[in-house]
């Protein structure tokens, strides 16, 4: 491919045409070349995905038997060399899994591997956008004691109550299949679809679920959508079978080492950023957010001279790497997070579960609130963060020693701001949203009011090929940052769901669903009996659809939508909150004052539509 004959980081050659321009001048200066493989190990939770890790990394019996299920995320930075005289992995610092690999003293001109170890429990799988990328190749795990149409242990999965709720294990598959192919994939059919292994777990005999391992990978080819192409990622060439007791994985290690050693992880980046590089494997196990400027003064004193510019590009490129956490946006630029695992395991502490956490002097209520409802008081982060010990800067003193004060803004901290740009929190005053602990169902007398408004507009329905899980999440976030909306309250508490959100824009309440495949709007007057205005609800409509394709726009295969309205037998009683999609696109309603026959409906539970009031409120 182009990217690896020029040597030059593929993110770069999509910048735009200053940007590059900029680079071509640091290359002038000279460059230096670097070659980081990065592998990817996802799946649902105990299916063995660190287990996996232990015995590539060649760790003992006893130590594989004391792995405990991973957390959020463990970033293995730089674990194994790539050992070009024996073609295999050689692993640098053989850890329990609980201490991390020094990497101060990495060699930037050796060839290393990074494993990504992702924890498989669903409420971790709102921070995984900061890391799954196509900088990486992936391992999907699965397990053979189980089969593809079991429901997943509500406890494994910690899925009960939440979106994922009721899921089996065929469905984590698929969703690990589609979130690769999206997060991964690329427009142009010019350049490589992701590379992915398949590792089946458990394949001893008396324990797996399959006879045969044809029966297996036909299962896994079959239990794709249709609609979909993802079946290519499966052959049998890609899949490896691994079971007890212990062996080694000379197969699958060989392929791993081929895919490491591939010329796609080799870059030529200019030598300013290398040193760049070095200094913050050397500050990080000491500081976790820089200066900017810092960071300049730095380089400067080490006779290394660029323009605050030239940083913005390399923290950038750093950045899209997944070395670290920077926005070149007004209230973050001045900053960048330089342990990307510290802020995971400050996000993995929020979400953990809260019998991990005996001991944190917090009243009962303040927790069965948290994991009900997601609203998180400012009280009971910081004891968690403080219990934790390893998360500091967790308050404004604490930030002001660290940090330029009069840059930090006091109704909350630097840590949370970087949380809520990922859409991981919404900030508040004295308590916080984090969208993915929300378990709460809407209330029926909310859900009644809704259903029986006189005065409320069709269901406007954004249908995704795949609606990756967080991206409800992010909306509400960002809703929640909007000047003129307010969460709607009802008896003093919020109306925030686990699938659904309500808030109020002037007169008008604002329904905003989420099901499987779409995201849903709807509007109703405040007042019964009074109209709804079209300018009103195409307001409400654009400043949805911005949102959503800022958001579609920041995966590397764009996602796309098709707009269209619900149509239901009886459409005065469609509501956002309804899970059945009979979705009506444009091509199939015209706006003209007749009543049709519904083209989805023309036999089994017919009816009529009228296309003029089912789009009068919308621009379609």
């Amino acid at each position: 491919m182009f990217y690896d004959k020029v040597g030059v980081p593929r993110e770069v050659l999509e910048w735009d045409q200053e940007a590059r321009e900029r680079y071509v001048e640091y290359a002038k200066r000279g460059t230096q070349t670097v070659h980081h493989a990065r592998g990817m190990i996802v799946g649902c939770a105990g299916a063995g995905k660190t287990t996996l890790l232990k015995r590539l990394q060649g760790c003992s019996k006893e130590e594989i038997d004391n792995v405990k299920s991973t957390e959020g995320l463990e970033v293995h930075e730089e674990i194994f060399d790539l050992c070009y005289k024996t073609q295999s992995l050689k692993a640098r610092n053989i850890d329990t899994g609980d201490k991390r690999e020094d990497s101060s003293a990495t060699n930037i001109d050796s060839k290393t591997l990074t494993f990504f170890d992702f924890g498989g429990q669903c409420a971790y799988y709102a921070c995984h956008q900061i890391y799954l990328t196509r900088r990486a190749f992936y391992v999907v795990v699965v397990d053979a004691s189980k089969r593809l149409d079991q429901k997943v242990d509500e406890k494994v999965c910690d899925q009960d109550g939440s979106v994922f709720s009721g899921w089996t294990y065929g469905d984590y598959f698929v969703f690990w299949k589609k979130s690769i192919h999206t997060y991964c994939g690329s427009e142009k059919d010019t350049d490589p679809k992701p590379t992915v292994l398949i590792v089946v777990t458990h394949w001893e005999e008396g324990n797996r679920q399959y006879q045969s391992k044809e029966a297996l990978l036909n299962s896994l080819k079959h239990i794709f959508p249709k609609s979909t192409n993802l079946s290519m990622y499966i052959t049998e060439d890609n899949v490896y079978f691994i079971s007890f007791p212990l062996k080694p994985l000379q197969d699958l290690e060989k392929i791993v080492f081929d895919i490491a050693l591939h010329q796609r992880w080799k870059e030529n980046i200019p030598k300013e950023w290398a040193f760049f590089e070095i200094e913050i494997n050397q500050r990080k196990h000491n500081e976790k957010i820089l200066e900017v400027n810092d960071l300049t003064t730095k380089l400067s004193d080490k006779g290394v001279e660029v323009t605050l510019e030239q940083y913005e590009d390399m923290l950038r490129y750093y950045h899209d790497a997944g070395k670290v956490l920077y926005f070149n946006e007004e209230q973050l630029k001045k900053y960048v997070i330089i342990d990307v695992q510290w802020f995971i395991d400050a996000f993995k502490y929020i979400i953990t579960d809260k019998l991990h956490f005996k001991g944190i002097d917090v009243a009962q209520e303040d927790w069965d609130e948290y994991y009900t409802t997601g609203n998180l008081k400012d009280g009971l982060l910081a004891k968690i963060w403080e219990h934790k010990g390893d998360v500091s800067y967790t308050n404004q003193e604490e930030l002001e020693d660290l940090l330029d004060p009069d840059l930090v803004d006091t109704n909350g901290n630097l840590l949370l701001k970087f949380m809520q740009r990922l859409g991981l929190v919404a900030l508040g005053q004295e308590s916080h949203y984090v969208p993915c602990m929300n378990r709460k169902e809407m209330e029926e007398e909310l859900s009644n009011l809704i259903k029986d408004s006189d005065s409320k507009s069709s269901v406007l329905i954004y249908r995704f090929t795949f609606l990756p899980f967080f991206f409800f999440f992010r909306l509400i976030v960002a809703c929640m940052q909007e000047d003129d909306w307010e969460v709607l309250k009802t008896h003093g508490t919020s109306c925030l769901y686990r699938d659904t959100a309500v808030f109020s824009f002037a007169e008008y309440h604002i329904v905003i669903s989420v099901t499987k495949e779409s995201i849903q709007l709807q509007v109703l007057h405040s007042m019964p009996g009074h109209a709804l205005k079209t300018d009103k609800t195409q307001k409400i409509q654009e400043k949805i659809e911005n949102i959503l394709h800022m958001f579609a726009g920041q995966f590397m295969k764009k996602l796309f939508f098709d707009r269209g309205i619900r149509c239901q037998m009886d459409s005065s009683k469609a509501t956002a909150m309804d899970i059945t999609e009979h979705f009506l696109t444009g091509k199939n309603i015209q706006k003209d004052d007749r009543e049709k026959m519904c083209p989805l409906h023309q036999v089994i539970n017919r009816h009529f539509i009228n296309p003029k009031e089912l789009t009068k409120y919308w621009k379609m």
